[in-house]
Parts: structure tokens; C-alpha cells; sequence
């Protein structure tokens, strides 16, 4: 058999990417093989030999592993150039594309694949979508009967054949394949199932047929926003631009937290563009992609990727897709492209807002601190009435030790709840660390106290209060009623059960404190906090090497700065007074003393 330059790689460096519905196997499954080396990089004055088809395919792995499908589909096309008529490099390079969301470039290499795969699902999928945007719903409908088992359309392929045939204007046959698919009065696919069939009547010009199914659509879904939205842009295309507009204006004060609608309600908002082929088709890829997505393994983000980009691919301004591909390559540790796809989402769309909070979010997490503030102070005093914005800016400033800045955005957010509620109770503890932190504790407690009267069982705050009483000696027993009740809510939380711990410490009942500390190192034993607590109590109940041995351990796990020289000292010469906390007992007596 001809072997072509591809075959001759080594088994453990052929660049396997998954067909669809299959899951990649990792170094784990894959025998222990270690991830290829990454390709050298030239020294300053140092020249690299160019590199060969095995060095693109180490890149282009690398890449892969790494979610940066840019960088992987680059080196891949490289590769191409070298070996132009390998079927199998022909096959990586499409799938590589697909998950750059080069969507164009995909289809160009799609025939070379189907004469190779006539049954590839996503080759057959790609020139479906091909034909879909020149208008082509025969072609487009011959393509997707010759995709082989591995069809990620399923059960909706139903739908995108209804949209097809609408698309020839065959609407009987169109509604003969919704009627496949009809849900039972009252099942969570009802709603958008009516929203489809409503954009069929319409293309249909049955106008009246088209306004009774987005009223019953509406009528079961009153609380999901893409029902609320297409249900309003139906009427408002059907002439009913006040009721369309009231729609818009009751879920956003209902969810005022969520999802501003200005820009669909504002008096320049556009006329929505009618249904076709292409933008009904883009919503059932979006739903697969959801689907995939909220796979509870996590290990099919990379094709719910793929078919978020088919869905923009044939609706651009698909914003919900946007959202969705950013969360993604958050999630994948590619916060620049995460960026670039919210960039895509713009000023008329309902979640302009979001995109630009989150944007905000990513910047923080980019350690582009300043720009994340001026961001979110724009926001902030762009929308008086609204929270959000507010809010993310106080929780980031409390993140960076910024309190009195946090608590001053605090204070905005506030000030524009109205009649706070259980959710809300937060805000009202992040504001009660940020201003216990600035030693103003009467308000910090007040607070705290207001938390609890929105929420009372929430275990955070019972523990921060319960502690923070014990910490101060006073409300000695309400504070470790409170502690316990909070473990009860949280057993395996290391930090509450440390906080019991050390609360038994500042007692002086060192027993009961080993029994709590030994078990929040055993739920959260990376953490230099706990494991030095846990030394401190075993000095006092005399296990003093085990002591020195915590100290060391938690010298190890990157305590604060404030902490290391007090870890060291007590590594050095044990607990003495200078490096130990009092009991509250002897807190309270030295206090006494030196009133």
C-alpha cells in the first residue's frame, strides 16, 4: 500500500482530533505519553532550521491541548502546504478550522474530505451551511441526508429540514416536519417550538396564524428571554410594535438584575429582520451547542464550540452564540479571545451590557486592574438605575484589598436597590467584610445582620458573624451556635470547619480546637491558614514537633507576606507571646489592664 508522508508519522504523534460526539483522549488514556515538547524558540542572534511536517504537527498539538485552535490551525496549514494531497492532513486541517470557527476556509477544504468521508458529519454540515447562504435549500437538504452516524442533529434535524423546505416555499411540507416534533401542551419545548412554526406562518405571509402562536408562546414562557425576544421582534413585524414593546418592557423590570432592553425598546430601535432559512437554522445550532455544552463530564465544550460558530456563521449578529463562545474560551484560559468574541456583540443588542460587564471581569482577571475599574465606573454612571455594574466594581475592589474604594461602591449599589430581598443579601455581606477590614466594625455588623434577616441560613455569613464575635469576646455562645449551625449547612467546607477550630482556640479549648483543625486540613489541606492553625493548637496541647512540623508545611504553601516572618519565628523558638494569639479571655483581662 502507497504510504503518503502522513502515514509514516509515529502512532503517538498523529494529530487525532475527535470526530464528533467523541470525547479526546488525554495523555492519561493515551498510555501515559507525554504531551509532545513545545517547538524551540530562536535565541537572540540564533537562526532555527525551518521546520519540518513532524515540527508543525508538535505545534499544531500543542496548540490543540492548549484550546488556542488559531495557533494549532496556523501550523496546521503549514503543514498543508508541504503535503497538499494527504487525505488525512486534509482531514485534521478542516477539523482544526472548525474549532478556530474558520468556518469559510472549512468549506473550501470540505470536497477533499467527502470524497475521502462521504459521511463526515461536519464536512457534509459545513456545505449544508454553504448552500443555506447562497439561498441553495435543495443542495443544502441533499447534504445533510448523506451525514453518517455520527449526526449531531438529531432529533432537531426535523427543524432545520422544516426550515429548508420553507426556504423552497414548500410550507406544507414544512409543517409536516414540525408536526413531527409537535411537544404536548405544556412541555418545556412548547414555547419554541410555537416561536419556529410562528416564523414559518410568517414566511408564509399567514399573518394570523403567525400572531396566535407567538401569543401562546408567550403566554407558557413568560420568563425565558430568547422566547420573550423573538416573540416581541415577531410582533413587532406583524404591525403590533406597542404590545411588542410592553413585552420587552415587563421582562426587563422583572429581571432588572439580568438583561437591560433598551436597546430593543428604545424609539431608534431597528425593525427586526425577517425569519429566513439561515437565521432559524442558526438557532438550532445554538441549541445543539447548548446541549453539548451543559454535558455534565465537560468533555464536549470543544463541539458546542463548533456549533456555536456554525450558528454565527450563518447569523452573524447571533449574540447569545457570542456570549456562549466567550464563556468557552474563558473556560479554555484564552481570555483574548474571550474578549474579541464579546466585542462582536453590539450596542442594539439586549446583552450589550452583559458583554461589556464581563469584559470588565476578564480585564481583572488579565491583571488589567485599572482598566477593569474605568470600565466599570463608566458603567456605573451610565445606568444610575441599575446595580450590576455597581456591584462588580465593589466586589473587585474587595478582591484587591481596596476597602474603603469597595465600600464606596458598595454604598451605590445600595443605594439604588429599593426594597432589598433575599438575593440581595450579598451585597450586604461583601459591604460587611469590606468595612470590617476598614475597622469600622458597628457598621460591619450591621451588615452582617441585615444579611442574615435576608437570608438567616446562610452558612457564610453565620460564620463570619459567629467567628468574628468570638474573635472580638463577645456573644460567646451565639457566636458558636452560629459556627456549628453554618458546618451543619457546610460540612466539607475547610474554611468554616477551620473557623470552629480556631474559635475552640481562642477559647482556650485546645482539644476541642486539634479536633476541629485536624479535619479542616483533611478538607482543605493546601491551605497555609489552616495548616498553621493546626500547629499553633498542637504546641498547646504539648505535640510540639508536630507543631514545627505544620509551621514548615504551611512556610510551603504560599501564606501572605504579612505571615512569613511570624510562621518563622514560631518555627524557630515555638509559641511565645509575641507570636501568639491570647484567648479571648486573656485578650479581655490585658485589656482591663491597661484601661
Amino acid at each position: 500500500m502507497n504510504r503518503t508522508p502522513l502515514a509514516l508519522l509515529s502512532a503517538a504523534l498523529l494529530f487525532a482530533l475527535p470526530l464528533a460526539g467523541q470525547a479526546q483522549q488525554g495523555p492519561a488514556q493515551q498510555g501515559g505519553t507525554k504531551p509532545p515538547a513545545r517547538p524551540p524558540v530562536a535565541q537572540p542572534g540564533q537562526r532555527l532550521a525551518p521546520i519540518s511536517l513532524q515540527g508543525r504537527y508538535l505545534a499544531a498539538r500543542v496548540g490543540e491541548q492548549d484550546h488556542d485552535y488559531d495557533a494549532a490551525a496556523d501550523q496546521m496549514d503549514q503543514a498543508l502546504a508541504l503535503t497538499p494531497l494527504d487525505p488525512e492532513l486534509i482531514y485534521a486541517v478542516f477539523r482544526l478550522r472548525m474549532y478556530a470557527g474558520r468556518i469559510d476556509s472549512a468549506a473550501e477544504l470540505a470536497p477533499a474530505v467527502l470524497s475521502t468521508r462521504p459521511g463526515d458529519g461536519f464536512a457534509n454540515l459545513v456545505m449544508a451551511i454553504e448552500a443555506i447562504k447562497k439561498g441553495n435549500y435543495k443542495a443544502a437538504e441533499q447534504q445533510l441526508t448523506r451525514i453518517g452516524s455520527e449526526n449531531q442533529l438529531g432529533a432537531l434535524r426535523e427543524y432545520v429540514m422544516a426550515w429548508l423546505k420553507a426556504g423552497d416555499k414548500d410550507y406544507a411540507a414544512a409543517r409536516s416536519y414540525l408536526a413531527r416534533l409537535k411537544p404536548a401542551s405544556g412541555e418545556r419545548a412548547e414555547a419554541p417550538a410555537l416561536v419556529i412554526a410562528a416564523q414559518i406562518d410568517e414566511m408564509a405571509g399567514d399573518k394570523d396564524a403567525a400572531e396566535a402562536k407567538y401569543r401562546r408562546a408567550i403566554s407558557i414562557d413568560r420568563n425565558g428571554l430568547r422566547t420573550t425576544i423573538s416573540v416581541a421582534e415577531g410582533l413587532r413585524r406583524l404591525g403590533k410594535d406597542a404590545e411588542a414593546r410592553e413585552i420587552l418592557k415587563t421582562y426587563g423590570t422583572r429581571y432588572s438584575d439580568s438583561v437591560v432592553m433598551d436597546g430593543l425598546m428604545g424609539p431608534n430601535a431597528p425593525m427586526p429582520k425577517p425569519p429566513t432559512p439561515a437565521s432559524g437554522i442558526a438557532e438550532i445550532l445554538f441549541d445543539i451547542g447548548g446541549i453539548l455544552a451543559s454535558d455534565p463530564r465537560n468533555q464536549r465544550q470543544d463541539l458546542a464550540l463548533i456549533f456555536y460558530q456554525l450558528a454565527t456563521a450563518l447569523k452573524p449578529e447571533q449574540d447569545f452564540a457570542w456570549l456562549m463562545i466567550a464563556g468557552l474560551y474563558e473556560q479554555f484560559h484564552q481570555i483574548p479571545k474571550a474578549v474579541a468574541a464579546l466585542g462582536r456583540i453590539g450596542p442594539t443588542s439586549p446583552l450589550y451590557w452583559q458583554a461589556r460587564l464581563r469584559t470588565a471581569a476578564l480585564d481583572a482577571q488579565e491583571d488589567k486592574f485599572d482598566q477593569a475599574v474605568a470600565r466599570l465606573r463608566t458603567l456605573v454612571a451610565e445606568k444610575p438605575d441599575r446595580i450590576d455594574a455597581a456591584l462588580t466594581l465593589a466586589d473587585l475592589l474587595r478582591s484587591k484589598d481596596r476597602f474603603a474604594d469597595a465600600v464606596a461602591a458598595y454604598d451605590t449599589a445600595i443605594s439604588r436597590l429599593g426594597k432589598p430581598d433575599e438575593r440581595h443579601w450579598q451585597i450586604y455581606f461583601g459591604r460587611g467584610i469590606a468595612l470590617e477590614r476598614t475597622k469600622n466594625w458597628p457598621k460591619a455588623e450591621a451588615d452582617m445582620k441585615k444579611a442574615l434577616e435576608l437570608s438567616p441560613e446562610q452558612p457564610y455569613v453565620l460564620n463570619y458573624l459567629g467567628y468574628s464575635w468570638i474573635d472580638q469576646g463577645i456573644h460567646l455562645q451565639e457566636g458558636m451556635k452560629m459556627l456549628e449551625r453554618a458546618t451543619e449547612l457546610r460540612p466539607d467546607d475547610g474554611a468554616i470547619t477551620d473557623s470552629v477550630g480556631w474559635a475552640y482556640y481562642r477559647l482556650g479549648q485546645y482539644e476541642k480546637a486539634v479536633e476541629w483543625l485536624e479535619r479542616a486540613t483533611e478538607q482543605k489541606g493546601d491551605d497555609s491558614t489552616i495548616t498553621d492553625h493546626l500547629g499553633d493548637a498542637y504546641w498547646h496541647v504539648g505535640r510540639r514537633r508536630e507543631a514545627r512540623f505544620q509551621w514548615e508545611r504551611a512556610l510551603h504553601q504560599n501564606p501572605d507576606k504579612d505571615r512569613l516572618p511570624i510562621i518563622q519565628d514560631k518555627i524557630a523558638n515555638g509559641l511565645n507571646p509575641s507570636n501568639d494569639k491570647p484567648t479571648v479571655y486573656e485578650k479581655a483581662a490585658d485589656t482591663k489592664q491597661g484601661g
